[in-house]
């Protein structure tokens, strides 16, 4: 497995960032990679699923994530299914900027020992790259 983790200070609540994560639908709007997002109306609570396609080196993926845990205002796991395989976390900690937003992503990519290799030598960084992004994208949702 790959373990990748980010994070960045937001002058914003935990309950700005919390509207927005846990809307599945608002998937695309922040995080980057994910083109299409549609959640079944259970999520973010535990069971519920938000469908969704998320391109990383040039390869589209069609995925799930399925709610494991979720505490409002506090983040939540998720188990993901699909090309790309593993468990995704986001966490939200007060600090006296803001909210300090973490997102977590442990994933395995399909494909074997080739999957292994081709993610060490280029899907690792777009992912990373990703993570990045997608931190940057929610600050500028929350602080305008």
């Amino acid at each position: 497995m790959t373990m990748l983790e980010r994070s960045i200070v937001i002058k914003g609540t935990a309950a700005e960032i919390d509207a927005i994560t846990s809307d599945g639908d608002r998937l695309p709007e922040w995080y980057a990679g994910i083109t299409k997002a549609s959640s079944d109306g259970i999520f973010p609570k535990p069971g519920g699923k938000v469908e969704m396609k998320y391109k990383s080196a040039g390869i589209t993926f069609d995925m799930s994530q399925t709610v494991i845990e979720y505490e409002h205002e506090k983040g939540g796991k998720f188990k993901m299914e699909g090309m790309i395989t593993g468990v995704y976390e986001e966490t939200l900690e007060p600090t006296d900027e803001g909210t300090r937003f973490t997102l977590k992503f442990d994933y395995d990519m399909p494909g074997g020992g080739v999957g292994k290799l081709v993610d060490r030598l280029f899907a690792e960084r777009m992912n990373a790259k990703n993570l990045e992004k997608s931190l940057d994208n929610m600050k500028a949702l929350v602080e305008g």
